[in-house]
């Protein structure tokens, strides 16, 4: 499995001085309708930690060390990451990990 970044993303990963992607299995559950979905962030050392203690898998990149969760997800050979920005807000985008 190979990760590949745009360089924005890498940009600002740099500008922040992180070093940490987590990918989370979110969930949310009001009355008929369930969501499940992945969601990529970027997370500051100590929180990592925390996430490595939960049995996070960290793979290295080389624009970050990517966390993992520890279920059953379905990886296609490339794992790929984009920013974007919304009026100012950041988000972190994934494609080729799917539930």
């Amino acid at each position: 499995m190979e990760f590949t970044a745009t360089p924005e993303l890498k940009e600002y990963l740099v500008q922040k001085n992180k070093k940490y992607i987590v990918v989370e299995v979110v969930s949310s559950d009001h009355s008929d309708i369930e969501i499940t979905e992945l969601y990529a962030h970027v997370v500051p050392d100590r929180k990592a930690e925390e996430f490595l203690k939960k049995r996070y898998v960290p793979k290295e990149a080389d624009f970050a060390t990517i966390l993992l969760p520890p279920y059953r997800l379905h990886y296609a050979p490339v794992v790929s990451f984009t920013l974007h920005s919304f009026l100012g807000i950041k988000s972190i985008r994934q494609e080729g990990i799917t539930l």
